[in-house]
């Protein structure tokens, strides 16, 4: 993990203590309302901090799957920069399926809004490019998300029936 990385881990948990401490203090707190904040917190700290003193030598990225070819490149730096990105947007598939009760196509969509809206935001304020390889893992993180909330709700369901003993109906023998 790179330093930058480990400062935007630290940046967010900055942030989620100061946006969770005032709901703490005035009894607002819910854990939907704390999952939010922390996850909000989270991005915002990936995707804008620490703020990038010199601006990048390229600012918009339009190949798709680049991340291959930087991967040779680069090294194992591109590959784990695009699982981030895959990662960094599965909570947000997980809440839109279990809280948004979204479909698999419309928590995509949102993935996609909310990806855009961040590599924009990056373009013009952080100095970070933007990048159609992010538009792609984000959105694709969203979906896994999805995809494992259901999983999760399914193999719960599945569970709890296995777990409820058979009974037996009354005068029937």
């Amino acid at each position: 993990m790179t330093n930058a990385q480990l400062a935007s881990i630290q940046w967010g948990v900055f942030l989620s203590v100061v946006f969770l401490a005032p709901q703490l203090l005035f009894r607002q707190l819910t854990f939907r309302g704390a999952t939010i904040t922390v996850y909000a917190s989270m991005l915002f700290a990936a995707t804008f901090l620490p703020m990038q003193t010199v601006a990048p030598r390229q600012s918009v990225q339009l190949v798709p799957f680049q991340w291959i070819a930087d991967t040779f490149r680069d090294g194992q730096i591109a590959f784990d920069q695009m699982t981030l990105n895959v990662l960094l947007f599965v909570p947000l598939g997980a809440m839109l399926m279990f809280w948004g009760r979204r479909t698999i196509g419309q928590a995509a969509l949102i993935g996609y809004g909310v990806s855009l809206l961040i590599e924009g935001s990056q373009l013009l304020w952080a100095n970070r490019i933007f990048d159609v390889d992010d538009l792609i893992t984000n959105t694709t993180g969203t979906a896994l998300g999805w995809l494992g909330a259901l999983t999760a709700v399914k193999v719960y369901a599945r569970v709890k029936t296995a777990a409820v003993p058979q009974r037996e109906l009354a005068g029937v023998r």
